[in-house]
């Protein structure tokens, strides 16, 4: 969810920088892609934590699957729920549920990024993802034709959408 050993320690996750790396290239290794799940906007994220995560997907993004960056979201519960009630960010349930409208837009920002400009930051990484993504399956669909064309590939069934 971040690529920040600070961040995951934030988060309460038991995993370092490392341990991340070493899972997603013992799951390539193994022919398996990996879940990507980068979660924006974490306590203490900043400029410079948010760009280690969108490195690391850069790095690690086998295309297997569209994957998108989201911001994260303080749901009732959670130990992120509580801190927002203490920092006064929500005042409990109900304006949790009046400001959380969309997955996709901030519910409270924990960061000290202005909410327009980090929803910049957002779409922009989410823009290149998403450009990544089709420029990829663009490349590899037109290969796929040309081998079934030219390369006599006969396990080659048709596109499917």
């Amino acid at each position: 969810e971040a690529f920040d050993d600070q961040i995951l320690k934030n988060m309460n996750k038991a995993l370092t920088t490392k341990q991340v790396i070493d899972g997603i290239e013992a799951t390539l290794a193994e022919g398996i892609s990996p879940g990507f799940n980068i979660i924006f906007g974490n306590l203490g994220d900043n400029r410079k934590t948010l760009r280690k995560s969108i490195e690391l997907l850069d790095k690690y993004n086998d295309f297997g699957q569209l994957r998108v960056i989201r911001p994260v979201t303080p749901y009732p519960g959670t130990p992120l729920y509580y801190h927002a009630i203490e920092e006064g960010l929500l005042s409990g349930p109900d304006d949790f549920y009046e400001k959380h409208k969309n997955i996709e837009l901030l519910t409270c920002n924990f960061t000290d990024i202005p909410d327009d400009e980090f929803h910049e930051l957002l779409f922009e990484t989410n823009k290149k993802i998403i450009k990544d993504y089709y420029k990829h399956l663009e490349k590899t669909t037109v290969e796929t034709f040309r081998n079934a064309y030219f390369g006599h590939d006969y396990s080659f069934r048709g596109a499917r959408h």
